[in-house]
């Protein structure tokens, strides 16, 4: 699926409308240029851990945010001369150099290749992501000459669930069924797949376990289903038509030390709605994806 940067399709968008210097757009026109770049979330509830939370409704990037909307932005730093932002902001291929992985070339051509523009940016910090938000929402303030003040920022834990599971709020995956297949055996997500053959019984531990679960970036291992990161608009949306909450990369969010949703690099029990673990920095399982609010 073709995806455009989301700055690209803002001026396509900005192109359709004509601001008078007397009249401001109504917040609903306004918000039509988050059309095919943000899905809405109706207001609801989330649950996080037995607590449940008043989430208002917002909109949310159907996808990751993609190495080449990335890439826009760091042209844009580095061409105001804004190298401490710069600084912050810049990827770090290095995390592609895993133990016993075989990733130079991700190293050198997934952040800047063709090939790589619509997959998920990965390797950087949240400082970076929160710097991204700050840019994009300046530029829909700019392009619009003040009329459209649409802030952009991470997602807080509680929109992320919600996003997630909508109203069901017991749902394992963000697609209905418990299961990581469609009813044509097809999978619904981007996961390291783990079969029978690695199922082990403890006999001592009187429990399951799986073992032989290849090295993030083995890529030889015949264990290995997925190589790397999948495009962030693939696979199939949730009703709410976001892509990939599930597997593919980790996500950050606004108010904890964490990531979210499960990567590539993990099992199917790992990419759950309810899977999290520390944020550590910047990582090559790790991306973002952005919110939207309309400031009155």
């Amino acid at each position: 699926m073709k995806l455009i940067s989301s700055f690209s399709y803002l001026l396509v968008c900005l192109s359709i409308f004509s601001f008078s210097a007397n009249k401001k757009p109504s917040k609903k026109r306004a918000l039509k240029t988050l059309t095919g770049f943000c899905s809405y979330i109706s207001s609801g509830n989330a649950v996080i851990e037995n607590d449940t939370f008043s989430v208002q409704g917002f909109y949310m990037s159907n996808g990751e945010i993609s190495n080449i909307q990335y890439q826009e932005f760091l042209f844009d730093l580095k061409k105001k001369g804004e190298l401490e932002k710069l600084a912050v902001a810049m990827i770090d291929s290095s995390g592609w150099n895993t133990p016993l992985g075989y990733n130079k070339s991700y190293i050198e051509h997934y952040h800047k290749h063709p090939a790589y523009r619509d997959y998920p940016v990965v390797n950087v910090s949240k400082e970076g992501a929160e710097l991204y938000c700050e840019w994009l929402s300046k530029k829909y303030d700019t392009l619009s000459n003040g009329e459209l003040t649409i802030k952009f920022r991470l997602p807080q834990h509680a929109e992320w669930m919600r996003a997630a599971r909508g109203d069901n709020h017991s749902q394992r995956y963000s697609w209905k069924g418990m299961y990581l297949r469609n009813e044509k055996g097809i999978f619904l997500a981007n996961f390291v797949r783990v079969g029978v053959e690695s199922v082990h019984y403890n006999e001592e531990k009187k429990k399951y376990e799986v073992i032989n679960i290849p090295v993030d970036g083995f890529a030889w291992s015949p264990m290995k289903t997925v190589d790397v990161t999948a495009p962030v608009e693939s696979y199939w949306p949730n009703d709410f038509g976001i892509y990939n909450l599930n597997g593919n990369v980790s996500e950050m969010v606004a108010d904890k030390n964490i990531v979210v949703g499960g990567d590539w690099t993990k099992p199917g029990y790992d990419v759950r709605n309810e899977a999290q673990k520390e944020y550590t920095g910047p990582s090559m399982a790790t991306g973002f994806r952005i919110v939207a609010s309309y400031v009155e």
